[in-house]
């Protein structure tokens, strides 16, 4: 019962509390108001009794002094006048009965000899009897000499005390009804605020709804306390709200984090990551069920071209419009990825033959052979297509790759814009210039390209002047691939731009330190064909120097005279510009090519290489000596330095001094060497050393 009372709502318990309470008060009232009644009934009786008595017996004295039977009884039957009397009876002095009286039809058991324990009877439920006895004393000088009993019947007082008691009880029903009415009503006004404040909390709670609030409707301790929950709820609103902007910002963050992590930015193609991840799902499904896919490598043919020339921004556009011409060669099904550069890839799966492989690899050399319009650009760009097949050509992703990356080399050496599929029975020497061509793509990335130094001396002295860097490639296994090998590749296949501006940034690096030990006058860089195109070769140069913290006046922009016949205006301008910032313009090989004089008074060249298939045949080739003869001579009227290149014999050496040539380099004065070395060599010769 005490536990369902407490699981009560507050309201249900004031509400029996009240109840209770107002009943139990109206209760205690009606027994109290009940027996004060019934007491007040019972001394009314007994009054009356008594004042009956009284006059009895002030006849009675002398019928009891002269035992007149007869008086005494005519006496006592006056009391059939009195219908509450039922009995009474009169006993002489000595107890014994002397004369009695009874209601017709009333048999009551009476003592013939006076007892007074049988008229002490108080009435009791079920019995309206009460019992009454009184002494009868003479006149003088008061003697006992009789006793008076009688029995009253109380029936028709306790009915009129039942129906005062009921118009009481049903008074305080009322009394109970109407004040509990009140007291709900009451108890309504109080804990309704706290009902709705708890409904609020509960919607607050169950449902999240911060937009809830408490109505004040007082100012009392639950007005106060809904103020004070309002307050809460409005900080967790902004709470919620800040929790919520910062959720979107994470999830935003989440979302870029997860597209950057899987998907290209300038193609919005799967990347590199996606394609891996790719890769494995397609070797699982032939593992478990013999599902053939094919692996195409695509390269774009002469894209370093048109990105140097046009700039990256141009370059990005095209990557664009080639991934959507790509989406749009391949079936539904096909994945398509960009690794990286202008190498994509692409997985075909459910074909039934290498017909259908064809197919695609046609289609998307046909969609890429027309031209790209690029902000009023036309830009035309080809690709080359490999292939390997699993299971034909392998069963795991580095073999298919390796394979189909070999073929893709294939279709560039047969003379790109083409599709081959790897076959095993490829010719060694094509597989060994494959292979060589996608070692150098990745020599960078394994730090093989390294960066070797040539001293420039002074010839009569032999005082090393400066440096000219030279690019090497060394394997990881130490094997060393000629200049005269992975030069040309690396200027065919565009890999020469991060090649130069590798030497570029390290050289002048390694220069800087020279020059502040040594007091080393300059270095010498080579720069191709492709370097000179890009419309930001100049900044590129002094950024470079810059960072390094070395004065262009100790650097030398070294190359053929070839470039400068290729854009003479752009040159020229370019030339003008750097030679602004107090650098030097080198002419490697120079003899060799075509127009040679009259290209030489037209840009602010400050130094002259007589090519060593000139000096090697010194000093006795006369044509050779004729040439070179001119070249000093030219140099010389033209106020131009010029360094003899590959001096080997003293022969050479004594003869280029004699045709007034200062400056030269060759193996006579040192190999092309690590800059460590380099470094042993100044210290060895003391160049300008502090």
């Amino acid at each position: 019962m005490i536990e369902y009372f407490l699981n009560l709502a507050i309201g249900k318990k004031l509400q029996a509390v009240n109840l209770l309470i107002v009943g139990l008060i109206t209760l205690l009232i009606t027994v109290n108001i009940g027996f004060y009644m019934f007491g007040s009934l019972l001394e009314g009786y007994e009054k009356k009794a008594s004042t009956l008595s009284r006059v009895l017996t002030e006849n009675l004295d002398s019928a009891l002094l002269f035992d007149d039977v007869k008086s005494a009884q005519e006496v006592i039957d006056s009391l059939r006048s009195v219908p509450d009397v039922m009995q009474a009876t009169i006993y002489n002095k000595s107890g014994l009965m002397f004369a009695s009286y009874a209601r017709p039809n009333i048999t009551i058991d009476l003592p013939t000899k006076y007892e007074s324990s049988v008229f002490d009877l108080k009435p009791r439920l079920g019995q309206p009897l009460l019992g009454f006895h009184m002494p009868i004393l003479s006149a003088t000088p008061g003697e006992q000499i009789g006793t008076i009993t009688m029995h009253l019947d109380l029936s028709d007082a306790y009915t009129d005390l039942y129906k005062q008691m009921g118009f009481l009880l049903l008074g305080g029903i009322i009394i109970l009804i109407v004040v509990s009415t009140l007291l709900t009503k009451l108890q309504e006004i109080i804990t309704q605020p706290l009902l709705n404040l708890t409904e609020v909390m509960r919607k607050v709670t169950n449902e999240g709804d911060l937009s809830a609030r408490a109505i004040i409707t007082s100012k009392d301790e639950i007005g106060e306390m809904a103020g004070v929950f309002n307050q809460m709820v409005e900080k967790l609103s902004i709470r919620e709200n800040s929790l919520q902007v910062e959720l979107n910002e994470r999830r935003h963050i989440e979302e870029k984090l997860s597209e950057i992590a899987h998907f290209d930015p300038i193609t919005n193609l799967p990347n590199r990551h996606s394609f891996d991840n790719q890769i494995t799902r397609v070797l699982l499904n032939f593992k478990y069920d013999q599902e053939k896919f094919a692996l195409m490598y695509i390269d774009l043919d002469n894209f370093k071209y048109v990105n140097d020339t046009f700039g990256h921004h141009l370059g990005d556009l095209l990557l664009s419009r080639i991934a959507e011409r790509m989406r749009k060669s391949l079936r539904q099904g096909d994945f398509v990825a960009r690794l990286g550069g202008d190498e994509f890839v692409i997985i075909m799966s459910h074909f039934s033959d290498n017909s259908q492989i064809k197919e695609v690899a046609e289609k998307i050399l046909t969609a890429l052979k027309a031209p790209f319009t690029l902000e009023g650009r036309e830009v035309f760009i080809g690709a080359s297509i490999g292939i390997s097949i699993c299971p034909t050509n392998g069963k795991d992703s580095e073999t298919l790759k390796r394979q189909a990356d070999s073929a893709m080399y294939l279709a560039k050496n047969l003379g790109k814009n083409n599709y081959q599929f790897y076959k095993d029975e490829m010719s060694h020497t094509q597989q060994n210039r494959i292979n060589i061509e996608t070692a150098l793509r990745r020599s960078l990335e394994h730090n093989e390209i390294v960066v070797h130094y040539q001293p420039i001396v002074e010839l009569t002295s032999e005082k090393i002047i400066g440096f000219e860097a030279l690019a090497r490639w060394i394997r990881e296994d130490g094997t060393a691939i000629r200049p005269d090998v992975f030069i040309p590749l690396a200027e065919e296949i565009g890999l020469i731009v991060d090649i130069g501006n590798f030497i570029l940034n390290t050289a002048a690096t390694q220069t800087a330190e020279w020059v502040n030990r040594f007091g080393l006058s300059f270095i010498s860089v080579n720069f191709s064909s492709r370097q000179f195109k890009q419309n930001d070769i100049a900044s590129e140069i002094l950024v470079a120097l810059d960072k390094a913290r070395l004065n262009p006046e100790n650097f030398e922009m070294e190359m053929t005279e070839s470039i400068l016949m290729e854009n003479s205006m752009d040159s020229l301008r370019l030339l003008e510009s750097l030679i602004a910032k107090g650098m030097g313009i080198s002419i490697d090989d120079f003899g060799t090519g075509y127009s040679s004089l009259s290209y030489i008074t037209s840009f602010p060249i400050s130094k002259i290489k007589i090519d060593q298939s000139f000096v090697f045949k010194l000093p006795d080739d006369k044509n050779a000596l004729a040439v070179v003869t001119a070249i000093i001579g030219l140099a010389n009227s033209l106020s131009l330095k010029v360094v003899a290149e590959g001096i080997e014999t003293k022969e050479q050496l004594d003869c280029l001094m004699q045709l007034g040539c200062k400056y030269g380099q060759g193996y006579l004065f040192g190999k092309p060497m690590p800059a460590i070395d380099a470094t042993k060599l100044l210290v060895s010769r003391n160049v300008g050393a502090s």
